[in-house]
């Protein structure tokens, strides 16, 4: 009797584990086939032979429920925008047109309907309703728009060249009607009250 070599059982051995492996492969290919032809069979009634049939149905509902809500959010959110996005491009070009006509600093044109809301034109209106009421009030106050004149008045005193007690009483004087008051000691001066 002749043993097996080495050579010949290593060979042997891997046509045993080629042959074996195909094999398996084929009979779980099989295998496959006939078990999708029974599921395919058994699925439709999987969920009653589980007891969760009620529960599907219920889930399948409010499945639908969601999806037509979100479908109708998105519609009515898209509209709301939409209506935000044209209020808000009629009241830029309206605010843009004033801008110019009522010479403000301001600009209107960058309002966006994700990010702004009404408070962008809001806060922008207080700021140029500040503006205009502050213009207004430095065109009807007296002092403020006869100050340049009165610096100048005391400049032209004080480059007279006249006497110092003379010069200091007049710039004094002219200062005061500015309610700007002028801190020179009189005993210095020997100026008279």
């Amino acid at each position: 009797m002749k043993p097996i070599r080495s050579n010949e059982l290593e060979f042997f051995n891997t046509i045993i584990e080629d042959k074996f492996r195909d094999k398996r492969q084929t009979l779980e290919t099989d295998l496959n086939q006939e078990a999708q032809k029974m599921a395919d069979k058994q699925s439709s009634n999987m969920a009653k032979q589980c007891g969760v049939d009620k529960e599907i149905k219920a889930l399948e509902i409010a499945d639908k429920k969601y999806k037509d809500f979100l479908a109708t959010k998105e519609l009515q959110e898209d509209k709301l925008f939409h209506t935000v996005r044209d209020i808000g491009t009629q009241l830029t070009a309206k605010l843009e047109r004033l801008n110019k006509v009522r010479e403000w600093d301001k600009s209107f044109d960058d309002f966006k309907p994700k990010e702004n809301g009404v408070d962008y034109f809001t806060n922008k209106l207080d700021d140029c309703c500040y503006d205009e009421a502050y213009r207004l009030a430095k065109k009807s106050h007296k002092v403020y728009n006869k100050l340049q004149d009165m610096k100048t008045a005391s400049r032209v005193i004080l480059h007279t060249g006249s006497d110092i007690n003379s010069t200091v009483t007049t710039l004094k004087s002219e200062m005061a009607k500015a309610g700007i008051d002028l801190p020179v000691p009189t005993h210095l001066l020997q100026l008279s009250q």
